[in-house]
């Protein structure tokens, strides 16, 4: 009897892995057609099951083998880890085997820009990114038709108004954060969670129109709310992973229940959120319908444009549903929320690592603001004459993205792609991935120095500038990288629509923060400066995957922030 209960307990695993060997020889044989190095691993980088075993598991995998290649490319992350090498060893284009699909991974630029120009051969898989449709569908789950559609109305809140409230809020609050780090008396070991709050507000106040003080967030909440507005999206923001995991509805259920602790504080925060988007949207629709002037803020200019462009009714609906506002609202401040924050903090980071590269900086906003009143000088006069400031979060993008890479899907239709010499066909169902940390450390497009951290490879001087005196001086310009070799906010039709927003933002936090201060590694007992600095790039270079890219241990190091 307990044989049989034994033997009956194995038939469910036995059956699934055998399943899952069927669908492993079944896409290796697809990928044998194309002609191109195969790399077999035992699961997808997405499937939930292997996110939360793998760690064990590969560990075995490399005491029993070493380092193959079913443990160098298994783990979360790897990419960033791995850059070009395994396209230096295998090739531009590489495949990797799983049961569920085929990812194909490319390392060269003309074929990556092929890619983004074939939009409709090549599309965002929207089951991949089903998860953010936690609030409404919204432009990150739509393809096609829908994007389009999408796409039209959610463009119009990225204007130069709002980038002017971009530059002012960010101004703002990088001035507060740095008198706060000024009146630490011990090293400041709180960057990670400082930046996340200046993007949260920054994102709060020119975004959706809800102001708040570096230091504390004193708006109370509404009668029949736990949360205000910052305090409902930083808990949503901060708890995605379990919010994607268990829904909005399931947790909505447990807000009444204190007794399930932070289940019920993040159910409550969805609850909260959806309201005040609730609140946003009526309120700027009675603006509309009264002819009032708004603050052109993200919410107020994605109302306005949905409103517009859903009036016309002999040409049907073209504007979004309230879900779909909800849902977008939501992605920006998914998107620009975390992403943002994660840049700056390996910023600060790097820039006290490299003081060399934190003058190189400061002497642009000397000589482009001195000592000015930032509150009074207007974003157009003053934006386009910092690339220096831009060039390092082009560059700290470059090597430290947030996001683990673009993916496309060829769908139900194979699709033909030149790759240098060799034409290969793809088949269907099959995932694109344009190799975005191994493209961006390339030396074929970056040179001999692609891995190190260099922000000047972003500025080139252009013609000389007449001064009144009659000299010239030089007049540094933007470095363009060959098309397709550069992806930091995606390419193509479908690039990131918060592109400028989060440029305007890094841009105006550098010049607040570094016109007047400078940043400096704080030694451990027994440690010289030189050493500490060194520790710092080791620190930068420790990852781990958490939805996002991040540093793994940012508080091990305290930086001294000092008045210059």
């Amino acid at each position: 009897m307990a044989y049989s209960i034994f033997g009956l307990l194995l038939v469910p695993p036995i059956t699934f892995a055998l399943w899952n060997l069927q669908c492993l020889w079944r896409n290796y044989r697809l990928a044998q057609k194309m002609n191109i190095p195969i790399v077999i691993l035992p699961a997808a980088g997405d499937n939930p099951v292997w996110i939360l075993t793998c760690k064990y598991i590969i560990a075995v995998l490399r005491f029993i083998f070493g380092e193959i290649d079913m443990v160098k490319y298994s783990y979360p992350g790897w990419g960033s880890v791995v850059k070009h090498r395994m396209h230096e060893e295998l090739g531009d284009v590489v495949v990797h085997v799983t049961p569920a699909y085929n990812w194909l991974y490319i390392c060269e630029a003309e074929a990556i820009n092929e890619v983004f120009k074939r939009s409709k051969d090549f599309d965002r898989p929207p089951n991949l990114l089903a998860i953010l449709d936690v609030f409404g569908p919204n432009i990150s789950t739509a393809i096609g038709a829908d994007w389009q559609r999408q796409r039209k109305v959610t463009s119009a809140p990225f204007s130069d108004s709002n980038n002017a409230l971009v530059w002012t809020e960010s101004v703002s609050q990088a001035k507060q954060m740095i008198d706060y780090w000024v009146s630490f008396t011990k090293p400041v070991r709180t960057t990670d969670e400082d930046t996340r709050t200046l993007s949260l507000h920054v994102l709060s106040g020119a975004g959706f129109g809800k102001q708040y003080s570096f230091s504390s967030s004193a708006e109370k909440p509404k009668e029949g709310h736990r949360f205000n507005y910052r305090d409902s999206i930083a808990l949503v923001l901060e708890n995605c992973v379990l919010i994607f995991i268990l829904g909005t509805k399931l947790l909505a259920k447990l807000a009444g229940w204190p007794i399930f602790g932070r289940l019920s504080n993040v159910g409550q925060a969805t609850i909260d959120f959806k309201d005040h988007m609730t609140t946003m949207l009526a309120e700027e629709k009675v603006a509309i319908a009264e002819g009032k002037p708004r603050a052109a803020t993200i919410t107020n200019s994605l109302i306005r444009a949905s409103e517009q462009n859903g009036s016309t009714k002999d040409e049907g609906f073209k504007g979004l549903t309230e879900d779909e506002i909800y849902g977008n609202i939501f992605v920006y401040n998914f998107a620009g929320h975390d992403t943002t924050a994660t840049v700056f903090n390996w910023a600060f980071y790097l820039l006290a690592a490299y003081p060399e590269v934190q003058d190189w900086m400061f002497e642009e906003i000397e000589a482009v603001c001195g000592n000015g009143d930032l509150a009074t000088i207007e974003f157009k006069d003053i934006y386009s004459k910092l690339p220096r400031c831009l060039a390092v979060m082009y560059e700290t993008l470059r090597l430290w993205n947030p996001l683990q890479g673009i993916c496309k899907s060829t769908f139900l239709e194979p699709q033909q792609l030149t790759i240098g010499n060799q034409t290969i066909t793809i088949p269907p169902d099959t995932r694109i991935i344009p190799n975005v940390n191994a493209i961006h450390s390339l030396p074929r497009y970056w040179g001999k120095d692609s891995l190190e951290w260099k922000p000047s490879r972003w500025t080139v001087n252009l013609n000389p500038e007449p001064t009144k005196e009659g000299h010239t001086k030089p007049v540094e310009g933007f470095f363009a990288p060959t098309r397709g070799s550069y992806l930091a906010w995606s390419d193509g039709l479908r690039p990131c629509p918060g592109r400028k927003f989060s440029q305007v933002e890094f841009v105006a936090t550098m010049v607040g923060v570094f016109q007047h201060h400078r940043v400096e590694v704080a030694p451990e007992k027994g440690e010289t400066l030189f050493d500490a600095r060194e520790r710092v790039k080791r620190v930068t270079e420790d990852k781990m995957v958490v939805i996002l890219q991040q540093m793994r241990d940012p508080k091990s190091v305290g930086l001294r922030w000092e008045a210059r």
